[in-house]
C-alpha cells in the first residue's frame, strides 16, 4: 500500500480558490470568458510545469548533473471534445543545459517520477526537449 506524502487541501467556489494552508488564494474565471484572475489552464500549465521541473532535478541529480538554469515551459490549449465538453492539449518544452547524461534519459527518467505527467493521457501531452 501507497504511503500518503503530503496532501493539498483546495477549495473552488464563486470565482475563486483558495488552500487550506492559506498558501494559495486567487480569482478563478472561465479560460473563455476574460475577466481579472487566472483561469484553470494556466493553473494547470503551472502545476504541471512545477511538477515536471522538481522531477528534473531528483533525475539530474541522480544522473551527476544539476538542474540549475533547467527550464519547462508548459502550455494547455483549451480544445472543443467530439462529444459535449471540452479536451485540453499539453506540450512542454524542457530546456535542460547540464543533464549529467544524454538529456533525453534525464527527461524520461523525470517523466516516470512526475505524478502529474503520469496522470494524463499520452495521446494529449507532447513533451520535447527544447
Amino acid at each position: 500500500m501507497a504511503t500518503d506524502l503530503y496532501t493539498a487541501d483546495v477549495t473552488a467556489t464563486d470565482g475563486s480558490v483558495r488552500s487550506e494552508s492559506g498558501a494559495l488564494q486567487l480569482d478563478v474565471h472561465e479560460a473563455t470568458a476574460g475577466g481579472s484572475g487566472t483561469n484553470p489552464e494556466e493553473l494547470m500549465a503551472a502545476a504541471l510545469g512545477a511538477c515536471l521541473l522538481e522531477s528534473l532535478r531528483i533525475a539530474t541529480s541522480s544522473a551527476g548533473g544539476s538542474a540549475e538554469g533547467a527550464q519547462v515551459r508548459t502550455r494547455v490549449t483549451l480544445t472543443q471534445a467530439d462529444g459535449p465538453g471540452y479536451s485540453a492539449r499539453y506540450e512542454l518544452a524542457v530546456t535542460l543545459p547540464d543533464a549529467g547524461a544524454e538529456p533525453g534519459d534525464v527527461l524520461q527518467q523525470a517523466l516516470s517520477l512526475c505524478p502529474f505527467t503520469k496522470t494524463l493521457d499520452a495521446s494529449s501531452l507532447d513533451v520535447q526537449l527544447a
